[in-house]
């Protein structure tokens, strides 16, 4: 069969998905629901011309959206959303991304020296893998790690253009923490000039999202952490570590959320990925002990210790270490395709093997159709006795509960968040702060889970229904909206904090006593707040915590869209501040009649601007911090990768 044919067949599982997205059929795991479909919906408006690109007003008092990487905005196949509804747009994604992951690992086990069929088989047990199957709930973990096995092949080829390319497409497709391990394994398979340089060119093609990303991390709240919770969210435990090799082996008791809540690979990849790692052929043996390191990376933060070593190598600015799971299967599958028959084990030694590893997995609590075919395929595998079938057995025999792994739900019309008309008329919503008990009174079955989510606001779910939420589940949000959250949190001690926050809808799962209640269904009740101040006023001077504003002035006009925005004011004898509440950035500037004007910063999100006595006329407006000297640097970058194509071409 031509090559080509035979990357198709590695991608299969991902198109079919694919094709499933198309036909009414999209994954509902993790994420995606609450967090990823709204995403992908408000970058399709951006790209459609309906909202700005630069600042989003409508989660945490306003953020940034192109320097949020999760947006998207430099990466088209986020924008599918601009051609089918987002659920579609999401699980069609997924899919692509899936076959794209498939084929490249196929291609590498291929470069790597895999004969045969070996290199389907590896593309589907990449696939069916647990650990890729549950970064299909976290999208854009996905998006770049299907670019992984495509930076590791052209880096192993010397290609410096194709290299950069790829690793900036991983970098794109919105998870850096993914993109970095990928560019820091392609050093380690191929420590050369050409590969270094292909990094630094790929940071270049990237910079012009990066640095206003870089300026939003300045300000934001990751960071070294003194919480040993916020530490361990997302971690694997070494003893979970089991259920790799037992698939649908109980975990031990948590408390938290199972970042990647599928562990378990082929075994026939997890023993000869072990074989790799004394393989004679650099390359080979390189990936498998990147993929074994990354294993002992994911589990770093559990150990004595491992989480003061982890936060010193990520100055916490990387969170839930169990994502590395992702990766080294990527990396140890391709790997062990390519060792098998290098070292190929007699057949006694082969079949012993299966039934200790049969034994074991079942003793652990293994489901027994997965856990014994796959250890039957395990020792066909070692034993090379027609090893790509009996590989391909050994990923067919995890992806039979692919369907419950992905979420698959049929593509009908969502019920709309509880009290929605009443959260609408809000200029603002505040949820009461996420606890053990809202999270109780959310989780339950499927469709009824998704609707209470949307009724608190989870995640990215008020982009799609014209909802402000005081709230954001960005990957990070601004010092100072964390600050006064922490404090509006503290109940009728944060009154003042939550007043200023503008949020004249309160929304809760249970009673709260000293507002009026507005609406009440299914759970939910939205209570008014008379006391929220207005989104901008003119007062006598900046507020200090707990005093009223006092009022020397009046908003006579707005206008204006997301990143700019004006007011027609009128100032009292003596002048005074014009305050708005809306999160400070760097990239808002205000003007006065035209001209900047001193910028008067106050507690929380409190900022403004000193304004005379008089009628004026005051305008906001936000530009990404650095973007065109990041757009420049991505233009030197795209001219120099672009000639070295042209020149190898």
């Amino acid at each position: 069969m031509k090559p080509g044919w035979r990357l198709a067949a590695a991608a299969a599982p991902g198109l079919a998905l694919a094709a499933a997205a198309l036909l009414g059929w999209a994954p509902a795991a993790g994420d995606l629901p609450s967090y990823f479909v709204p995403l992908r919906q408000r970058t399709a408006e951006v790209v459609r011309g309906a909202r700005s690109p630069f600042w989003n007003p409508d989660v945490g008092c306003g953020e940034p959206f192109f320097a949020n990487p999760q947006s998207a905005l430099l990466y088209p196949p986020a924008w599918l959303g601009l051609v089918v509804p987002a659920r579609a747009a999401v699980g069609l994604e997924a899919g692509l991304h899936l076959a794209l992951l498939a084929a490249g690992c196929a291609l590498l086990a291929r470069r790597l020296g895999a004969g045969g069929w070996l290199d389907v088989a590896a593309g589907w047990s990449v696939a069916a893998a647990g650990p890729v199957l549950a970064a299909v709930g976290v999208l854009n973990n996905l998006d770049s790690l299907a670019w992984m096995p495509w930076v590791w092949g052209a880096a192993l080829a010397g290609s410096v253009p194709a290299t950069a390319g790829f690793l900036a497409l991983a970098y794109l497709a919105a998870e850096p923490a993914l993109a970095l391990v990928a560019g820091v394994v392609a050093f380690a398979l191929a420590p050369r000039r050409r590969t270094a340089a292909a990094l630094a060119l790929a940071v270049a093609l990237v910079a012009v999202q990066a640095v206003p990303f870089a300026a939003w991390v300045r300000g934001g709240n990751r960071g070294p952490s003194p919480d040993r919770e916020l530490g361990m969210a997302g971690i694997v435990f070494p003893a979970e570590l089991v259920a790799m090799a037992a698939p649908g082996a109980p975990r031990p008791a948590y408390t938290g959320v199972h970042f990647v809540p599928h562990l378990a690979v082929p075994l026939w990849a997890l023993a000869l990925g072990m074989v790799a790692v004394f393989d004679r052929r650099a390359a080979v043996r390189r990936l498998a002990r990147a993929g074994w390191v990354l294993v002992a990376a994911s589990v770093l933060p559990a150990l004595p210790g491992g989480l003061a070593v982890w936060n010193a190598l990520t100055e916490g600015f990387v969170r839930y270490s169990g994502r590395l799971l992702f990766p080294a299967v990527v990396a140890l599958v391709p790997a062990a395709a390519a060792a098998v028959a290098a070292r190929r084990v007699r057949a006694w030694a082969a079949a012993g093997f299966a039934a200790l590893a049969a034994a074991g997995g079942l003793a652990a609590g293994g489901s027994p159709w997965p856990t014994l075919t796959g250890a039957a395929a395990a020792g066909a595998v070692l034993a090379a006795v027609a090893p790509a079938p009996a590989a391909a057995l050994g990923a067919v025999a995890l992806a039979w509960r692919a369907g419950d792994a992905l979420g698959l739900r049929e593509l009908r019309p969502e019920r709309p968040a509880l009290c929605l008309a009443a959260q609408r008329e809000a200029r603002r919503l505040y949820v009461v702060a996420p606890s053990v008990q809202q999270i109780a009174f959310i989780q339950g079955d499927g469709e009824g889970e998704r609707r209470r989510q949307r009724s608190l606001a989870f995640g990215y779910t008020a982009l799609g229904d014209g909802r402000r939420a005081v709230r954001t589940f960005a990957p990070l949000a601004s010092l100072r909206l964390a600050a006064q959250l922490e404090e509006a949190d503290r109940g009728p001690a944060g009154r003042w904090w939550l007043n200023a926050f503008g949020a004249d809808r309160i929304v809760s799962q249970h009673p709260i006593a000293g507002f009026p209640e507005l609406c009440r269904e299914g759970g939910i009740v939205v209570y008014g707040n008379p006391e929220a101040w207005p989104d901008a006023q003119v007062v006598c001077a900046m507020p200090e915590p707990g005093r009223t504003p006092r009022s020397c002035g009046e908003v006579r006009a707005t206008a204006g869209g997301d990143d700019a925005r004006a007011w027609r004011i009128d100032a009292g004898a003596g002048g005074g501040v014009f305050l708005w509440l809306e999160t400070p950035d760097p990239g808002w500037e205000i003007r006065v009649d035209g001209r900047p004007a001193p910028g008067v910063a106050g507690a929380g999100i409190l900022h403004g601007a000193e304004v005379p006595a008089g009628r004026h006329d005051v305008t906001a407006r936000y530009r990404p911090p650095g973007l065109l000297a990041g757009a420049a640097v991505s233009l030197v970058g795209l001219a120099v990768v672009l000639g070295a194509a042209w020149r190898r071409w």
